[in-house]
């Protein structure tokens, strides 16, 4: 990772591509007329994710994760795994966490602990509309949840979907059979389905509750914690965005269908890529368009994007929006 211009404190910053560049930036666009790249990722560093505006995380062929700061370069090595995985950051950047073939880790300071043993994965095919792993820190940092589809099996210690505190990795709630799951809100809650398309929320203070009837797909939710985006199927074979407000319960959609894999830029600003039905892909599944879009809730409107891909955004969290 190599910085040429100095990070600005307190900019809104975007780990992702820039349309016809394969090299992953840092891209400072809190002037979005006028954004611009601030440092590059080699291509061997998989993965990179915020640590903080300051800072940022990768994994590297030879599994591990590193830390590395924007201002000095310099690295240190968080864990080093076994077996690739997926791994999440704590909102203050304290902490990790991170899944080593069945073990699932949580790393704070010198400390490295497997909290969980998964059940085993069994072979089978991939549904994209169903199957997820969602590894996660809660905005406010008191929680971090695995919710997952591919090992089955297990229960309480070893379910398949865990919520523990980040504190010390201790078990307060597990379930089995839900999919996408996503943290919004402040207080944080945890928000997911079942394979019905059956939301619920599960809150630290009053548990397990029934939201809405909505089959999303990759939600994520906005870093002040009010609004939930997805993609949803449509009966046009391609995908469609939508957008779930947690003060309301409530959705409502962007048009035209063709648009998948949002991520929040801000609280307001929304990138997705757009997408076309593709009749010889693997199960008639829709494929990338080569267009990516930006869309802003407030103007309920959208225009192309200069970002080709999005893997993270900063800041994470933002005051709460409810």
């Amino acid at each position: 990772m190599h910085c040429g211009t100095p990070v600005p404190a307190g900019d809104n910053l975007v780990i992702g591509t820039v349309v016809g560049d394969p090299t992953v930036v840092v891209r400072d666009i809190q002037d979005p007329a006028n954004a611009k790249n601030l440092c590059t990722f080699d291509s061997s560093a998989q993965a990179p994710l915020f640590v903080s505006g300051g800072a940022v995380a990768y994994e590297t062929a030879s599994h591990q994760i590193i830390r590395a700061d924007l201002a000095t370069g310099a690295t240190n090595i968080v864990a080093t795994y076994g077996t690739p995985g997926q791994y999440a950051v704590s909102p203050d950047g304290s902490s990790f966490s991170y899944i080593d073939g069945a073990a699932w880790h949580l790393v704070k300071g010198s400390s490295n602990k497997v909290v969980s043993t998964l059940p085993p994965v069994p072979g089978r095919g991939v549904d994209p509309t169903q199957d997820d792993l969602y590894l996660s820190f809660s905005p406010d940092g008191n929680y971090v949840a695995l919710f997952q589809t591919f090992a089955t099996g297990g229960n309480g210690e070893t379910a398949q979907d865990q919520i523990r505190k980040a504190s010390d990795g201790s078990l307060v709630y597990s379930t089995s059979g839900m999919t996408m799951a996503v943290w919004a809100s402040v207080p944080s809650r945890l928000f997911f389905r079942d394979m019905g398309g059956n939301v619920h929320r599960w809150d630290p203070s009053s548990g397990l509750s029934s939201m809405t009837s909505l089959k999303w797909i990759r939600p994520r939710s906005s870093p002040d914690g009010r609004w939930i985006a997805y993609t949803f199927p449509t009966t046009s074979g391609v995908d469609g965005v939508g957008f779930y407000s947690v003060q309301s319960n409530g959705q409502q959609n962007t048009t035209p269908p063709g648009r998948s894999g949002v991520v929040f830029l801000t609280n307001d600003l929304v990138w997705y890529s757009g997408e076309k039905p593709c009749s010889t892909c693997f199960g008639g599944q829709p494929t990338a368009s080569g267009v990516t879009y930006i869309y802003s809730i407030s103007g309920a409107s959208e225009i192309t994007s200069r970002l080709g891909s999005v893997n993270d955004a900063w800041p994470r969290v933002t005051a709460p929006g409810l």
